[in-house]
């Protein structure tokens, strides 16, 4: 009976030293499984940290992306931009130097065209000087030659005439010659005069005198040396055209401003088709 007893101690004893193992164990398992769940814990709200960092940079990221495409459209179209306009200001400088080069033609044919208005002035002045000599006072004066003949040479000593001296003819006659040699010229008789009193009622003022003796100049030139009329024009200066008190009458030759201006146009026009 007492070693049943004993045995029955002893297997208690055993079996309750048995669970006792079996709880320490199970209680350190529990431990160490509740050191792991807080580690995991730890892990875990770590990880979703970094994760949220990891979003919040991705987020930062794809802005940036988006700004750097936004700022790639925008130079892409500011360049497109700046092309455009580079290659109007290319077109702009080419027009302006076709613009030049075509004004630096103009201006060389209106050169061209003074030069050779020039030299018709010059070749008549020395036509002229050739044919009268010293009988006339003979210069250039807007691009015209002009003779100054005394009217005491032309008309005598008497101011109020209309009747010319024979030495006056004899100068016309020079001056006619040298006139139907260059027949593309033409020729302003200007009279002038200051007589002081029209007693005489043939004649009216000055107006009137100087108007008659341009024409009396113009008529001599046309029946007795051939001057074709047509290149001729009478005009009467009176007392008002005068350059000195002894009145003179000018020979204006060659005044042909719309021939000359038509000369420019052409040598334009034959420019700007070069």
């Amino acid at each position: 009976m007492r070693k049943i007893i004993l045995f029955a101690t002893v297997l208690f004893i055993s079996t309750a030293s048995i669970q006792a193992q079996k709880k320490k164990d199970l209680l350190d398992e529990i431990d160490k499984l509740r050191k792991e769940l807080k580690t995991t814990k730890a892990e875990l709200s770590d990880s979703k940290k970094k994760e949220k960092a990891t979003l919040t940079q991705v987020a930062t990221m794809e802005a940036q992306v988006k700004d750097l495409k936004e700022t790639n459209a925008s130079l892409l179209s500011n360049m497109g931009s700046f092309t455009e306009l580079s290659k109007k200001k290319a077109q702009n400088l080419e027009k302006s130097l076709e613009s030049l080069q075509q004004k630096d033609k103009q201006l060389k044919s209106i050169n061209d065209a003074i030069s050779k208005g020039d030299s018709i002035k010059l070749a008549t002045l020395t036509v002229v000087k050739q044919a009268l000599g010293s009988d006339a006072k003979i210069g250039v004066q807007n691009g015209a030659v002009i003779l100054s003949i005394p009217n005491t040479v032309l008309f005598g000593e008497n101011d109020k005439s209309i009747t010319l001296e024979d030495k006056a003819k004899g100068i016309l006659g020079k001056l006619a010659t040298a006139l139907n040699s260059k027949p593309d010229l033409k020729i302003i008789v200007e009279g002038n005069s200051n007589a002081l009193n029209f007693k005489d009622k043939t004649l009216n003022d000055n107006w009137d005198l100087s108007s008659r003796q341009a024409a009396v100049i113009v008529k001599t030139l046309q029946k007795e040396y051939k001057v074709d009329p047509k290149r001729m024009t009478v005009l009467g200066k009176s007392e008002y055209g005068s350059d000195s008190i002894e009145t003179a009458t000018r020979i204006i030759i060659d005044p042909k401003f719309d021939e000359f201006y038509g000369l420019v146009k052409e040598n334009m026009k034959n420019a700007s088709k070069g």
